[in-house]
């Protein structure tokens, strides 16, 4: 049976729970560089995860986003949205391995490994994720608009 993975495995992880949590409204043009600001919206997200917190994620990303799962199935925002709503998709803890930001114009590209403790439909899916995020700046504000992930295998 295949597991379709939401937009919480997306990757995004908290390596502590930051101290300045925002809200998507709070979402301010880039104060510091672009690369900070995207690392910030990494480790929110993942904080917004944890908490379930679907108005902070709608702030950040986009309507057309799509998720490439490990399963290797594609999954729409609206989809990955209803998992959350429904409690399909639950997050414990996320911790942030590793990140690395690149910045070209308006157009961001993170790519990290996280840990995370997780569990959809009753189905434990904790592990260890690389993960790869696509970010666009619109009006100012970097919006996230594809992410792909894939479970790193136990040796």
């Amino acid at each position: 049976m295949k597991r379709t993975v939401p937009l919480a495995v997306l990757a995004m992880a908290v390596i502590s729970l930051p101290s300045g949590w925002l809200t998507a409204a709070d979402q301010k043009p880039a104060s510091g560089s672009d690369e900070q600001v995207i690392t910030q919206l990494e480790l929110d997200w993942g904080m917004a995860l944890i908490k379930n917190d679907q108005a902070w994620i709608d702030g950040v990303v986009s309507p057309d986003w799509m998720l490439s799962d490990p399963d290797g199935m594609l999954m729409t925002k609206a989809q990955s949205d209803a998992d959350a709503k429904s409690g399909d998709m639950k997050f414990e803890s996320f911790k942030l391995d590793s990140l690395t930001v690149h910045v070209d114009g308006d157009t961001a590209v993170a790519f990290g490994l996280e840990t995370e403790k997780s569990n959809y439909k009753g189905t434990d899916t904790s592990g260890q994720y690389r993960f790869t995020d696509v970010f666009v700046k619109r009006n100012g504000k970097w919006k996230a608009i594809a992410t792909q992930v894939t479970k790193v295998a136990k040796h």
